[in-house]
């Protein structure tokens, strides 16, 4: 099995993180699960300015926003396979449309059992905050990913309609019963 780490970028990232981007806004255009990641990816950011970007949502100013801690899968070349986002607090909005945190692996990366990976870095994340329980959501019809989640001990709570896109389906998984960690 093909070794990675799991961590934050760091300045000597930008190549790697570069060909992410391109990875993504290349492949990922159409795709109907993607669509947060290319809108984050599109504006053309010098990455000095990405990385002070990912630092801020750390601590963001607007009241709305809850603080994200984003972490970048890597395997032993320095290629970005992944990305997730952990957010450390939740609003009742999130509860229902995003979840403590999203996954996204890379285009070219696919078929490898990286989200497994990602997932269940961000369970030991949350376990770590001893959190009871995470939240996470998948598109309905986004059958990898909720057969990711439910491989990880999601229990499916609801299906609720979409906003103007498909049903979103919304899933707990108890850390302390949580597959793999």
């Amino acid at each position: 099995m093909e070794s990675f780490t799991i961590r934050s970028l760091r300045p000597n990232d930008e190549d790697a993180f570069n060909e992410f981007r391109r990875d993504v806004l290349n492949f990922d255009q159409q795709n109907p699960y993607s669509q947060n990641i290319v809108r984050e990816l599109t504006p053309a950011t010098d990455f000095t300015t990405r990385l002070a970007v990912l630092t801020a949502d750390q601590n963001p100013e607007k009241p709305e926003l809850v603080p994200q801690f984003a972490f970048f899968m890597f395997n032993s070349e320095n290629v970005i396979l992944g990305r997730v986002r952990c957010r450390t607090e939740m609003t009742p909005m999130l509860a229902r449309t995003g979840g403590h945190f999203g996954y996204h692996v890379a285009p070219s990366q696919r078929g490898h059992g990286y989200a497994k990976n990602l997932l269940k870095f961000a369970l030991g994340y949350y376990q770590q905050r001893r959190e009871p329980y995470v939240i996470v959501t998948a598109k309905s019809a986004n059958w990898a990913s909720r057969k990711t989640i439910e491989a990880s001990g999601g229990v499916l709570q609801e299906i609720l309609p979409g906003q103007n896109t498909e049903p979103l389906a919304i899933y707990h998984i108890q850390l302390a019963a949580a597959t793999g960690i």
